[in-house]
C-alpha cells in the first residue's frame, strides 16, 4: 500500500471549472481562490483504500485539504468488497476544513451489487455513528468545510448517517458515477443532515425550521450531478433509533448553479414521516434543476412487506421535495427541466419557479409536478 501525507506549498487551484471526467479516474480540478499550503493525503492500494479514518477526534485543517484515493472496491476472485472512501469519520469526530476541500476517488472495480454495501463503502465523505455510546449532542459526528468543495466520486459524494452532519458552504461541485445495480447518491442521509451551498450548520436543521431559513447575502455556485437520498434505515444491521429527522438542504442561487438528478425520500414514499424528513431546495436567479433519476434504482429490505400491508413502499415513484424555494420575482425564478417519467411532488412551494416539461412520452392529461401547498407561483412551459 502506498500512503502519502505531505504539504504542498503555494498550490493554486480554480474550483468548479469545467473538466473532463473519466470513469473511475481523478480529475484535476482547482479552487477559485489561492489555497496556501493545503495538506495532501494520498492512498493507493489494490484493495481497501481510505485516506482518513477517524474515531472520536477533533481535526482542523486551516490551509485546506486535498484527498486522493485509488483502490479496488470488489475482489472478483475472493468475491469480497473493500471500502474505497476519501474521508471516513465516526463516533463523534469533529472535522473542520478551511480554504477548501478536494476529494478525488479512483476505483478500478467498484462494488456494483444491489445491496447495502455499495453506498456504505464508497463515498467522498462518510460521516456516521454519532452518539455511539452517549446520547448527547456533543458526541455528534460533524464535518464542516469552509470554501470551495470539489468531490469526484465513484460511489456517493457525501453521506451523513446516524447523528452525523455535513456542511459545505461553497462553492460546491459534486460529481458521481452511475452504477448498473447499486444505488449511489451525490448526497445521502440516514438520520443525519447535509447542507450544500449554505453556511447554516447541518445540525441545526429540523422539519419545521427548514422553511423560514434566513436568506444569505450572496449565493455560492453549486453544481451537483447525482441523485439525493433521504433513507429510512429501520432494518438490518445497526438500524437507526428514529429519534429525529433526516434532512438535505441545497441552495442553488446563481445562474450557473445546476443540479442533475432526482430526490428519493423513503419517509414520504412510505407515508410514515414523523419528523418531516426531506429535502429543501432553494432554486432562484435562473439556477436549474434537471430532474431525472441517474443510474440504478434502490433495492431495500422491507419494501415488499410494506407494499403488501399498506399499498405504499419505499421505492422511488418520483422526486419528492419537502420545500421548494424559488425566486423573489418572476425574473429571478428558478428553472426545473422535468426529464423523468415520474412526477415531481412538492410539499410546500415558495417564490417563483418555472418548469419545462421534457418528459419522454408525456401526455397532456398528466402534470409534470404536483404541489401540495402552493404559496408561490409555478409556471409550466412546454
Amino acid at each position: 500500500m502506498n500512503y502519502k501525507r505531505n504539504v504542498l506549498a503555494g498550490l493554486v487551484m480554480a474550483c468548479l471549472s469545467t473538466v473532463p471526467f473519466v470513469y473511475g479516474a481523478s480529475a484535476e480540478v482547482g479552487f477559485q481562490q489561492v489555497v496556501t499550503q493545503p495538506e495532501l493525503i494520498e492512498v493507493s492500494t489494490a484493495g481497501r483504500a481510505v485516506a482518513m479514518r477517524k474515531y472520536h477526534e477533533v481535526l482542523n485543517y486551516p490551509e485546506g485539504l486535498h484527498i486522493k484515493v485509488n483502490g479496488v472496491g470488489y475482489d472478483t476472485v475472493q468475491q469480497k468488497h473493500h471500502n474505497v472512501t476519501g474521508i471516513y469519520v465516526l463516533d463523534g469526530t469533529k472535522l473542520t476544513v478551511h480554504k477548501g476541500l478536494q476529494v478525488d476517488l479512483s476505483n478500478a472495480k467498484p462494488y456494483d451489487q444491489p445491496d447495502e454495501m455499495a453506498h456504505y463503502y464508497m463515498s467522498g465523505i462518510y460521516a456516521g455513528f454519532g452518539r455511539k455510546h452517549v446520547d448527547d449532542p456533543k458526541y455528534d459526528t460533524k464535518v464542516v468545510v469552509h470554501g470551495p468543495t470539489v468531490i469526484q466520486a465513484v460511489g456517493n459524494g457525501v453521506q451523513a448517517n446516524k447523528d452525523s452532519y455535513i456542511t459545505l458552504d461553497g462553492p460546491v461541485k459534486i460529481e458521481t458515477v452511475p452504477f448498473e445495480q447499486a444505488d449511489v447518491y451525490a448526497a445521502i442521509v440516514e438520520e443525519g443532515s447535509i447542507g450544500i451551498g449554505t453556511s447554516r450548520l447541518a445540525d441545526a436543521y429540523t422539519g419545521t425550521a427548514l422553511v423560514p431559513t434566513p436568506k444569505p447575502s450572496q449565493y455560492a455556485r453549486v453544481q451537483v450531478t447525482g441523485n439525493v437520498g433521504v433513507l429510512n434505515k429501520n432494518y438490518g444491521l445497526n438500524p437507526n433509533p428514529g429519534r429525529h429527522g433526516s434532512y438535505i438542504v441545497m441552495n442553488l442561487g446563481t445562474k450557473d448553479s445546476v443540479w442533475t438528478g432526482a430526490a428519493l425520500n423513503e419517509f414520504a414514499e412510505s407515508g410514515n414521516n414523523p419528523h418531516q424528513s426531506g429535502v429543501t431546495l432553494e432554486l432562484k436567479n435562473q439556477a436549474t434543476w434537471h430532474n431525472r433519476w441517474i443510474g440504478a434504482k434502490r433495492h431495500r429490505s422491507g419494501h415488499e412487506e410494506l407494499l403488501l400491508a399498506t399499498g405504499k413502499g419505499y421505492t422511488f415513484t418520483g422526486s419528492h421535495i419537502q420545500t421548494l424555494i424559488g425566486g423573489d420575482t418572476p425574473e429571478t425564478a428558478g428553472i426545473i427541466y422535468q426529464e423523468d417519467t415520474e412526477p415531481i411532488v412538492v410539499d410546500v412551494l415558495q417564490g417563483y419557479v418555472k418548469i419545462v416539461d421534457r418528459r419522454p412520452n408525456a401526455t397532456n392529461t398528466t402534470a409534470p409536478i404536483r404541489v401540495i401547498s402552493n404559496r408561490g407561483q409555478l409556471t409550466i412551459l412546454k
